[in-house]
């Protein structure tokens, strides 16, 4: 497998989701990759848009010369962390 898909998919493991309130929606986020958020109206419309907002960021980051920021390999991550408004 691809490094950049690996790393892609360690990253989005790490994603928290935070839901706005009532008829808000949600919002996912990734610790650490900073500027990079979605929304979305379920928590899986926000991981499909976080994912698509991801790449986007790699690519930029990449073609930018910044880096990516470390990813956990061997720590146990919680994924999905929910978060009230």
């Amino acid at each position: 497998m691809d490094n950049l898909l690996k790393y892609r998919r360690m990253a989005l493991k790490r994603a928290e989701i935070i839901d706005l309130g009532e008829d808000e929606g949600y919002a996912a986020k990734i610790p650490g990759f900073a500027g990079l958020l979605a929304v979305g109206s379920s928590k899986r419309a926000a991981l499909s848009e976080l994912g698509s907002a991801l790449d986007d960021w790699m690519s930029l980051a990449l073609k930018r010369g910044l880096g990516l920021p470390a990813v956990a390999t061997s720590q146990k991550v919680r994924p999905r962390t929910m978060i009230s408004a």
